[in-house]
């Protein structure tokens, strides 16, 4: 009965007073979010990719502020920003670290050797050639994500490019000699062009102001149109590599649909945002407990071509029909 009593008298007289004590404006404190996010941009250009990634993981019941926050870092396209900011990301021991690209899971790689922090890449080129991971099915390490297949698809690019425009015979082909995958792509194109009966010259850029130095009236001279194979580099250049395009009037057959959309004749893989939408089912994962070399690396889940029509008009070019009709076509 004492112990009753006490119960009563707390209940009756401290309870009010408490409330009185903290006045009218107390409010139960939210509580902190319970997982951590780290996520490495290497440029802006993954802005889609991050958000594909946000939408995945709220569709998945997590809400920023609530049980989840982010931390971003993006190193505005400079190659030598990526591992100082991967150990800044490092440094804050989130619960999970987001690659949102190969370079970007590279140097999160780099920075996790002592820590081992679950990475999960949201789209990479050629995860298991560049070492993230052992194999698609046991990835082997703390590493796993989405491999967007943009090596193997360079042939494919180079086939529905020549599908699209039967006349094209030589194509330029760019690519960043600092980008592992890159070497790769090349030799699948050039066992496709010798398969197609096409002729490709390659071009090694590495930056901006190679671009522009390189890709001039002359060095273009004979081409028929532009390759260029999956880099962070002309993902985040590809403004000038589309004037430099349009102003030497040759179509180039690119990487993302968005890129087709800001005026590129075509592309062919499969979207940022879909990347990491994707991306965020493996996040999830790991979140709850998964430890990632349990979890299979994907593929994309759905590759498209996209054409822009405005573009092929104002490059004067007329389309093969039969390869249209496979294609999303860009109208306005």
């Amino acid at each position: 009965m004492d112990l009753l009593k006490r119960i009563i008298f707390f209940l009756i007289f401290i309870i009010p007073v408490l409330f009185l004590t903290l006045g009218p404006d107390f409010r139960v404190e939210p509580k902190t979010p319970k997982w951590t996010i780290g996520v490495l941009a290497a440029s802006s250009a993954k802005a889609e990719k991050i958000a594909g990634f946000r939408r995945g993981l709220r569709d998945l019941g997590f809400v920023e502020g609530q049980n989840i926050s982010y931390t971003f870092l993006n190193a505005q396209g400079q190659r030598e920003k990526l591992l100082p900011l991967a150990r800044q990301l490092v440094a804050k021991k989130p619960d999970v670290l987001v690659a949102t690209g190969g370079v970007e899971a590279d140097a999160l790689k780099k920075a996790t050797v002592a820590e081992e922090i679950p990475i999960v890449f949201i789209g990479s080129a050629s995860s298991v050639e560049r070492g993230l991971v052992k194999s698609f099915l046991q990835p082997g390490t703390h590493i796993t994500g989405v491999d967007n297949f943009h090596a193997e698809l360079a042939g494919k690019r180079l086939e529905l490019l020549k599908k699209l425009l039967p006349s094209v015979h030589r194509v330029a082909v760019l690519y960043d000699p600092e980008v592992p995958p890159g070497y790769q792509s090349l030799k699948i194109v050039r066992e496709t062009a010798g398969k197609l009966g096409m002729e490709i010259g390659t071009i090694e850029i590495s930056s901006r102001e190679e671009l522009k130095a390189k890709l001039n009236p002359q060095t273009l001279q004979g081409f028929d149109a532009v390759l260029p194979l999956s880099s962070f580099l002309f993902e985040a250049i590809s403004h000038d590599l589309l004037a430099l395009s349009l102003k030497n009037h040759l179509p180039v057959m690119a990487v993302y649909g968005q890129e087709a959309d800001t005026g590129f004749l075509a592309a062919y893989g499969v979207s940022m945002d879909n990347q990491g939408y994707q991306g965020a089912r493996l996040v999830a994962k790991v979140l709850y407990g998964q430890q990632p070399e349990q979890i299979p690396v994907e593929t994309p889940d759905n590759l498209e071509l996209l054409v822009n029509l405005r573009t092929a008009k104002q490059l004067g070019l007329r389309l093969n029909e039969t390869a249209l009709s496979f294609a999303k076509v860009i109208i306005d």
